[in-house]
């Protein structure tokens, strides 16, 4: 989980605590105020009952003002560590993800794609980090399905790579020599999660991270 998002969500709840003391020193300071009036008013000229109920309507309105706020932030705190429990099941399972890249470990991965229609020629290249091409092969023609490509982690003349992040790159053309557009889909072992504002959010190996919005499945 990352050290830092999490000390910056200590900081926050740290800020909002101080907020609500803040609060509750101006109702102490309001109620002060207004006993203090109470006691040294003329007696033959005491104060009027229309400012007087005026002062409560603000008191009782501030004190319910504090309340909201401080259900709203245990409500808000108590979301947040439920996603984040929740996400923890996720890791060591293997995802269905939205995207070309994804971290491929020495026993590689599989990738998804389709084209937007039928092609003459369909080229698969696997680019590392770097964005060079490791390996490359032929795809599916059809248009009409998702196809499915496994890659073993070996670039062409059959070396074993190294871990780390790979992606997908699609290159399919018509007839005419016409680019044709095409979606891609990855599958990726859930190492960690991510704390951040928004919600947690889950990593494939160190530094890929997936919104929980972009699962497709659970395999």
């Amino acid at each position: 989980m990352d050290l830092t998002a999490i000390s910056s969500s200590n900081a926050a709840s740290g800020a909002a605590k101080t907020a609500r003391t803040g609060l509750g020193e101006d109702l102490n300071t309001f109620l002060t105020m207004l006993t203090t009036q109470l006691k040294n008013q003329d007696p033959t000229n005491p104060m009027d009952t229309h400012q007087m109920t005026a002062q409560l309507v603000d008191f009782a309105n501030v004190e319910q003002q504090i309340a909201q706020n401080q259900n709203l932030e245990d409500l808000v705190r108590l979301q947040s560590n439920n996603a984040e429990f929740g996400a923890l099941n996720y890791i060591g399972r293997s995802i269905q993800i939205e995207g070309n890249e994804t971290y491929v470990t020495p026993k590689g991965t599989t990738w998804g794609y389709q084209i937007d229609r039928a092609a003459t020629s369909v080229d698969l290249h696997v680019m590392n980090a770097k964005g060079r091409s490791v390996y490359s092969e032929t795809g599916n023609l059809t248009n009409s399905i998702r196809h499915q490509f496994s890659w073993d982690a070996k670039d062409g003349k059959g070396n074993t790579l190294e871990p780390g992040n790979y992606s997908l790159m699609i290159i399919a053309k018509d007839a005419s020599g016409k680019a044709i557009d095409s979606t891609v889909d990855s599958i990726g072992l859930v190492s960690g999660i991510k704390s951040n504002a928004t919600g947690p959010s889950l990593l494939l190996g160190k530094d890929i991270e997936v919104a929980l919005s972009e699962i497709m499945k659970i395999k």
